[in-house]
């Protein structure tokens, strides 16, 4: 998701509509599965698990030595990680775990470079594995301009349900910032390592 400066003066307002925006439809992609879980059983196929305990993995982008895109004093592992604490405290309903819940990277050496980049990547990837989630959403808060401005969903085309969890909350972001993005599809590592819906935001 990119936004413009400044936006030391409105940190409070991009976090609260980062809630709106990942929340509201991640709920109705949630609910759209447990209907079809339902009709699964109907037709008595393996029972999956019910509403009440689908699981959604967080996963607050940068941290720790890793700032993430800065401005104005302002850096974005704080927002991204702002973000998914309330995410999680309006999630009703959903059981929310995070990749990180506080200001740390899963570097081996404290110093952030390519190589660490991997490390950390990897380290989320075997964490989202052992929670056992149904969807794996990826928070990030930059500072692009022009065509990148606006809330963006990056999908693994691969994956079915990657495709159809970015085209419900791009189509719930549209509507509330009225404007007309679409999601694009990419080849994020993330991608390439989990086999449930993952996407980035």
């Amino acid at each position: 998701m990119y936004i413009k400066e400044p936006y030391k003066k409105h940190r409070y307002y991009w976090i609260l509509l980062g809630l709106l925006l990942i929340l509201l439809p991640l709920g109705i992609y949630l609910k759209g599965m447990a209907v079809k879980s339902e009709a699964q059983n109907r037709a008595a196929k393996p029972q999956r698990k019910p509403l009440e305990q689908r699981t959604i993995i967080i996963d607050p982008g940068h941290g720790g030595t890793d700032p993430g895109a800065c401005r104005a004093g302002v850096m974005e592992k704080d927002i991204n990680l702002a973000i998914a604490k309330r995410v999680a405290r309006h999630a009703a309903g959903y059981e929310v775990k995070f990749t990180r819940d506080k200001d740390v990277d899963f570097t081996k050496h404290g110093v952030y470079t390519k190589e660490a980049e991997r490390q950390d990547l990897d380290q989320r990837i075997e964490m989202a594995r052992s929670l056992g989630g149904e969807v794996f959403v990826s928070i990030h808060v930059n500072t692009g301009l022009g065509q990148d401005g606006g809330a963006i969903i990056y999908y693994d085309q691969n994956n079915q349900g990657s495709v159809r969890l970015a085209r419900i909350i791009q189509k719930e972001m549209n509507e509330l910032s009225g404007m007309s993005k679409r999601p694009r599809a990419d080849h994020f590592y993330l991608f390439e390592h989990l086999n449930i819906p993952v996407i980035i935001i």
